[in-house]
């Protein structure tokens, strides 16, 4: 090995480990929990990355047509009841 490719081999060794170094030293931050309550009638918007209570009317007509159409399509649906343990 020619002491032009060693000098390339190690400078890019030495590059490496300090991008490495610096990557691991980046202090880590634990997000916090976030907490909402939850409230009838309302909405909780995450389109801008922080929760965020809301009612609309768009959000209502929209829970409402959900609705309705939860409850056509288990209107026919029923789960037989289970005997009794034998003892």
């Amino acid at each position: 090995m020619n002491a032009r490719r060693a000098l390339s081999l190690l400078a890019s060794a030495v590059v490496t480990a300090a991008a490495l170094w610096s990557y691991a030293a980046q202090p880590r931050r634990a997000a916090a929990p976030v907490v909402v309550a939850i409230q009838d009638g309302k909405t909780i918007d995450f389109s801008d990355g922080t929760p965020a209570v809301t009612q609309s009317a768009a959000d209502k007509a929209a829970t409402d047509a959900a609705v309705k159409e939860i409850d056509a399509a288990s209107k026919d649906v029923s789960f037989p009841a289970e005997p009794p343990p034998k003892k």
